[in-house]
């Protein structure tokens, strides 16, 4: 893919827009009647970064860092009610089991 880049002579981290634009400077530079080779190198060049999945979807298997706050007084609330719903005699457990 680096060098789709390098033929276009763009950075990787190009916007579609800057893509399409450095193609079309790129075909001028290059015209299909006296540099067929170029141009058919450029031509796959802008096709498969067109239709590359954008650059977000390269890295999906790339772990990233979960950030979380966790409200406390919510975590004490939920926790007292745990140790109340858990919080049961041997009697009731008796009651509830039979």
């Amino acid at each position: 893919m680096k060098e789709h880049y390098e033929r276009l002579g763009i950075s990787a981290g190009a916007t579609p827009a800057e893509i399409k634009a450095a193609y079309h400077r790129q075909l001028k530079a290059f015209p299909a009647h006296s540099h067929p080779q170029d141009f058919k190198a450029i031509r796959s060049a802008y096709e498969a970064l067109r239709k590359a999945p954008n650059q977000q979807a390269d890295d999906f298997f790339e772990l990233k860092p979960i950030e979380a706050e966790l409200d406390q007084d919510l975590l004490a609330e939920l926790k007292q009610q745990a140790t109340a719903a858990a919080n049961v005699t041997l009697e009731e457990l008796i009651l509830l089991t039979f």
